[in-house]
């Protein structure tokens, strides 16, 4: 049985559990892809310290790390940061030190300090879906932004003939490996609703993980929101 729709990557379950197999296939080929060059001649051009807000795993974080920066990842989601936070355990001690993750709302938050590059990666500023909750963010992201310091959102522009309240999803199965179990998970968009009045949609994902003998062993529903913007 399917378990009821949460919040996109807010359980220890299949969603964050593939969370960074099923980024690097999407990524791939994507207007997203080669950003994780972009945020570290970001971070070369202002210096640090850097504010990853909705950092997740750690994607863009560890790279940073790894070129000498101190960061900080900020994400809402339990269950990605435990991911990054057993990634960090695996880093040298050096390395390590260098990354602080906080569990934290990015519209509401305060984490005492500024920071000469505040960056919001892979379309997490769109995870807000009122212009007031993206207002709040931006006053909380200006508070912590150094002087001359850098804000850099990742946005995507939308495609008018797919914000119209008809479009479906195609219901295509896509397969990643589960990175523990190794075991194929198939994720499919089952329904989309767009609602061009607020500029928000929302696509039902399903995640099923399948044994080596073909028996579905569990499956999640998510319900991803965004609000595109223009």
């Amino acid at each position: 049985m399917a378990s009821p729709d949460p919040r996109f990557y807010a359980t220890d379950d299949l969603g964050t559990q593939t969370y960074d197999v099923f980024a690097d296939l999407h990524i791939v080929g994507s207007s997203v892809e080669g950003d994780v060059e972009f945020y570290r001649a970001a971070a070369r051009r202002t210096g640090g310290p850097v504010l990853d807000v909705g950092c997740g795993t750690g994607r863009i974080a560890f790279e940073l790390t790894a070129d000498g920066w101190d960061v900080v990842g900020l994400d809402r989601s339990e269950a990605m940061l435990a991911i990054a936070e057993r990634r960090r355990a695996g880093q040298s001690t050096q390395m390590a030190a260098r990354l602080e993750l906080v569990e934290a709302d990015m519209t509401d938050f305060d984490l005492g300090r500024t920071f000469a590059l505040i960056i919001a990666p892979y379309r997490v500023f769109q995870f807000l879906l009122t212009p007031e909750a993206q207002r709040s963010a931006l006053a909380a992201l200006r508070r912590h932004l150094a002087p001359d310091g850098e804000l850099v959102l990742d946005l995507f522009d939308p495609r008018l003939d797919l914000c119209l309240p008809d479009i479906r999803p195609s219901g295509d199965v896509e397969v990643v490996r589960h990175p523990v179990t190794g075991n194929d998970v198939r994720v499919q968009r089952l329904e989309r609703v767009n609602d061009p009045v607020r500029q928000v949609f929302d696509e039902v994902w399903l995640s099923t993980e399948v044994g080596r003998d073909g028996r579905e062993l569990r499956s999640l529903r998510e319900t991803l929101s965004l609000r595109w913007t223009f």
